[in-house]
């Protein structure tokens, strides 16, 4: 994988504190600080399905066909872990970000991401794992297979991938996928799926703690399992409401009007799994992706519109305008690392996925 570089792409930058004209999600138009000049390179990188890829630009980027979003080489996932923002790449890997002396790195195994879908990050006691299963309506039958794989351990020391948990560890079928599994408050809920002889079942767990050790297969064990019919399973992974949300993110987003409808996927490093928080409104519903810390908070929304808070104590707010993207386009998660933001962005038509891969801007000097 080439290195990535330090790119400062043409965005505009906005001050919160002040009303306009409306976006999605509205936003302020007036107190524009200016806009950064292109440079001859962009920070454009794209996905295939051996590695990242740079373009000088969006016109160079090859087209790939549309597949469904479990199979699709896309970002799936974003975490802090041990420190270090990282991406997780659906049928690729995990991208650690790098710095300016360290190229960023893609750590991958084919024995599972080639015919499972990764999921998302999970953390427990200090350890990380990765969220498997497989799509019973879309996967391919062919190729290689982790069987009813559930987590898989990621070694951060090396990069490697490790100890896994199956579905016949908890006591599942072997054919068992696992295509939800959330930490909701100090509890864990799972959705199994599992489909046989043209029969379709699904089994809901709550459970206490799923350990993730990094260093000896096989080792996984769920304390305190309990079977939950379908509609306390819902119940309990319903969304938070927005007025739930972390003060960081709500003092963030507080200009945005009442009637503007959105949704959230948060990830901290205080958080074991990412968590969803939603917020009603009159409007179609707005899709984003946050993070927060102690430090510094950040939203970046689908049509690219990148709410920050570089510094918490210092209580400044400001809105970074992406490039626009084409028609059919959206941007999804991101991460931070140093002046960096990095985010990723794809093409989609309805469940499908096509083209796929990061922006990389500096952010501009006087506000991180």
């Amino acid at each position: 994988m080439k290195r990535l570089f330090f790119f400062c792409l043409c965005f505009a930058v906005v001050f919160l504190g002040c009303t306009g004209k409306n976006s999605v999600p509205p936003v302020s138009e007036e107190g524009i600080m200016g806009e950064a000049v292109p440079q001859e390179k962009s920070g454009w990188y794209y996905f295939s399905n051996t590695g990242i890829h740079e373009a000088k630009n969006p016109a160079e980027i090859p087209q790939r066909p549309f597949r469904p979003w479990t199979e699709a080489v896309r970002v799936s996932d974003a975490a802090i872990i041990q420190g270090v923002p990282a991406f997780l790449i659906n049928r690729l890997g995990i991208m650690t970000s790098g710095s300016p002396d360290t190229p960023p790195a893609l750590h991958t195994a084919a024995e599972f991401f080639e015919s499972n879908t990764a999921a998302g990050f999970l953390t427990s006691a200090g350890e990380t794992a990765i969220h498997f299963y497989k799509s019973s309506f879309f996967s391919e039958k062919n190729g290689k297979s982790s069987g009813s794989v559930i987590l898989a351990g990621y070694k951060t020391s090396d990069g490697s991938f490790a100890a896994e948990l199956t579905a016949p560890d908890i006591g599942l079928a072997a054919g068992s996928q696992c295509v939800a599994l959330d930490k909701i408050g100090s509890r864990w809920y799972a959705a199994f799926k599992l489909e046989e002889d043209n029969k379709v079942d699904f089994t809901y767990l709550e459970f206490e703690l799923v350990p993730c050790p990094e260093e000896i297969p096989n080792i996984y064990s769920v304390s305190g399992i309990k079977k939950l019919s379908t509609e306390a399973y819902r119940n309990s992974v319903k969304p938070f409401d927005f007025s739930q949300a972390p003060v960081q993110l709500r003092n963030l987003l507080s200009r945005i009007p009442d009637e503007t409808a959105f949704s959230l996927r948060v990830y901290s490093p205080d958080l074991e799994t990412t968590q969803t928080f939603t917020s009603p409104g009159i409007s179609a519903s707005v899709e984003g992706s946050a993070f927060f810390s102690e430090e510094k908070t950040a939203v970046l929304f689908a049509d690219g519109t990148f709410y920050y808070s570089p510094n918490i104590a210092e209580g400044k707010r400001y809105i970074l305008r992406l490039p626009v993207l084409s028609n059919g386009y959206v941007y999804t998660n991101f991460i931070l690392t140093g002046d960096r933001l990095l985010a990723a962005w794809e093409e989609q038509r309805f469940f499908e996925t096509g083209r796929t891969g990061l922006l990389e801007i500096k952010i501009p000097d006087g506000i991180q």
